[in-house]
């Protein structure tokens, strides 16, 4: 693991960065969001694991700074409550990509992971046209309609997969359920009867197995087979 650090819009982070350990060339990349808790040691073997199956990783350190003021930033300005494709931290995200996709060791192809607080980024970022594999785990913002503001449209998502506990507070079923409504066929939607944190409270359930191993082929599938 290397850290590199990435100067976004208003300040600079520090991103930990998993690469493969043999590789003939430019790979997959992926980038990986950590949720409310911070880089967790979790994080890091998840984000380890997809290194050792091929992929370059970007783990960034959201809260580099403080973790309050980036909760600030993200859940009490209006823009970054609703989630909208304008706000602050989702220009970061966009930042981020770029960033991961410049690399020299990446060809290009780009998935991501993100969940609860980071999740409602998935939402937006997989608007992007080279989006290739979109994940999200229970999103909590943004906080009206589907994730995103009732007035943008998810016209441009081409694909996404999406994981959601049964029973959640944060992201309550008639969320969930209105983006699968909205997606349709270009959402691939799994519900869990087990809680919140899928990678880091529940992580040592059985189902968060299934999860894991449903969010590793769906990046091999779309980052690694479906090349034409």
């Amino acid at each position: 693991m290397e850290i590199k650090k990435i100067t976004l819009p208003t300040r600079q982070i520090e991103v930990e960065v998993y690469a493969p350990k043999e590789t003939s060339g430019a790979v997959p990349s992926i980038l990986l969001l950590h949720e409310l808790f911070g880089i967790l040691d979790v994080y890091r073997e998840d984000a380890q694991d997809l290194a050792d199956r091929g992929y370059l990783v970007y783990v960034p350190n959201l809260f580099d700074g403080g973790a309050v003021k980036y909760c600030i930033r993200a859940m009490v300005s209006k823009a970054g409550r609703s989630n909208a494709a304008d706000s602050g931290v989702n220009q970061e995200i966009h930042v981020l990509l770029d960033a991961l996709k410049s690399d020299p060791r990446s060809n290009g192809r780009l998935g991501m992971l993100g969940q609860c607080l980071t999740g409602g980024y998935v939402i937006q970022m997989a608007k992007r046209e080279d989006m290739l594999a979109p994940v999200v785990y229970h999103h909590s913002l943004g906080v009206e309609g589907v994730g995103v503001p009732k007035k943008e449209s998810l016209d441009d998502i081409r694909i996404l997969q999406g994981h959601w506990a049964n029973v959640d507070p944060f992201c309550p079923k008639s969320k969930r359920e209105k983006l699968i409504q909205q997606l349709g066929d270009r959402v691939e939607a799994y519900t869990y009867n087990m809680p919140h944190g899928f990678r880091s409270v529940s992580r040592g359930m059985p189902e968060a197995k299934v999860v894991w191993q449903r969010t590793v082929d769906f990046f091999d599938r779309e980052l690694k087979q479906n090349t034409v």
